[in-house]
């Protein structure tokens, strides 16, 4: 008998996804997506939104505050474009060393509180018990903060500036730090993109909550220069001078500050420079900081409370 007839060929395979249109000025879906990231050695991988049950976070999830009002922080207004188009241009001013360390410094939290521990103990002459107090309230103030903006995040959840050029400007060239030029599907950001929604600002939520948990509880440290003692108003600095600590311990971070910190420029700079490194768009940092406002006051205040009763600063409370 004759051979049976071939199998019919397998059907061709269903057309590639199209991608998701650019998000546009007004509406469409700008919830917050997964982005590629890079190894370095040709491997890419997507992270999921990091730590998502907070979104269910409350006061009792907290260690020295309550969970502040979550419409202190309601979700932004974009035009997306524009926004966009002004995260290139705020990129573009970066083209120095100094500015880039100041990114990567802030980009660091570990970076500021080491600042502050060793400002302490090289710059004010604290004992280890007072800077031990210090560093249990200032790792509360910032774990309460960041609790509450990564919940607050979650209830937004919004589009990062990468996903966003990426599919608005996918073959544009784009001028970026350094001078350097980029297709816009290739975009990256100066420092690594957290996985977790663009707004509203982590890092200006939690350097808000370190200044205000410095200005409440420093001013009860006996601080000294040289022997002598200074009140916290005429304490020149809460981070020293890049001339008297280049480095900051431990983390090896550069300390980008020639004329050394304040509690104010921490905050300041902290949100600044996430929208010159390209992780945020305009209303993220103001939000963070709004949302936070007062915490670090409330962990310093819970923290002094536990000293009890007290006649004097906290070297007295502790026995020194």
């Amino acid at each position: 008998p004759p051979p049976p007839p071939p199998p019919p060929p397998p059907p061709p395979p269903p057309p590639p996804s199209p991608s998701p249109p650019p998000p546009p000025s007004g509406g469409g879906n700008t919830c917050w997506r997964p982005i590629p990231e890079y190894d370095g050695k040709g491997m890419t991988y997507e992270m999921d939104h990091v730590a998502p049950f907070l979104r269910f976070a409350t006061s009792a999830t907290l260690t020295m505050t309550t969970m502040p009002d979550m419409a202190l922080a309601p979700g932004p207004s974009y035009d997306y474009v524009a926004e966009a188009d002004a995260v290139i241009a705020n990129m573009a001013t970066v083209d120095t060393a100094g500015e880039l360390d100041e990114i990567r410094f802030f980009d660091g939290k570990l970076n500021v509180a080491l600042g502050l521990i060793g400002t302490l103990l090289l710059g004010y002459g604290q004992s280890i018990e007072e800077i031990m107090l210090h560093s249990f309230g200032e790792t509360s103030a910032v774990h309460d903060a960041g609790v509450a903006v990564w919940k607050n995040k979650l209830l937004n959840s919004r589009i990062r500036p990468t996903t966003v050029i990426h599919q608005l400007y996918p073959e544009d060239n784009l001028r970026l730090n350094d001078n350097m030029t980029v297709r816009g599907k290739h975009f990256q950001t100066i420092v690594r993109t957290m996985s977790h929604s663009e707004f509203p600002s982590g890092s200006a939520a939690v350097c808000a909550a370190i200044r205000d948990f410095v200005d409440a509880l420093w001013p009860h440290l006996t601080l000294t220069v040289q022997g002598s003692e200074v009140s916290y108003s005429d304490a020149p600095f809460v981070i020293l001078p890049n001339t008297l600590m280049a480095n900051v311990p431990l983390t090896g971070a550069v300390n980008p500050a020639p004329g050394g910190l304040s509690a104010a420029a921490i905050a300041e700079r902290c949100g600044a420079t996430r929208e010159l490194g390209g992780m945020h768009f305009s209303q993220s940092v103001p939000a963070g900081r709004k949302l936070a406002a007062g915490m670090g006051a409330e962990a310093a205040a819970t923290l002094l409370s536990l000293l009890g009763p007290r006649e004097g600063g906290v070297r007295q409370a502790l026995g020194g």
